[in-house]
């Protein structure tokens, strides 16, 4: 399995204590890009892609995916639940109307207990 697009920066990176910003969503590519100047390790999951074909460097961070571009409901939700099968502690959520969902691991992990 591959690193998710700017994976490869974030693994060498030490561990920090911000979060990891991730952009999903037709422009996720180019913002993801932009945010590498300031905030090196901000990931990237492309437009339509499967979640689960990446391994998540995301071991103990917090995680906070910025939607730009349309994403629904369910496909944050698998994208939560492979980050959490990946050990981040908390998946922090903003649609493209502001809105913030927080997805918590405990939660997850009692009602799928298949993961």
């Amino acid at each position: 399995m591959q690193l998710p697009p700017f994976g490869a920066i974030l693994a060498q990176l030490s561990h920090h204590n911000n979060d990891i910003y991730l952009f999903v969503g037709t422009h996720a590519w180019k913002k993801a890009k932009r945010f590498q100047i300031h905030r090196p390790g901000t990931l990237c999951l492309p437009p339509y892609h499967c979640p689960f074909q990446y391994q998540w460097p995301v071991k103990d961070y917090d995680i906070l995916i910025f939607d730009t571009g349309y994403c629904d409901q369910s496909y944050i939700e698998g994208l939560a639940i492979c980050l959490f099968s990946y050990s981040a502690n908390i998946v922090r959520y903003i649609s493209l109307n502001g809105l913030l969902t927080i997805y918590k691991r405990h939660f997850y992990f009692k009602q799928f207990s298949s993961f």
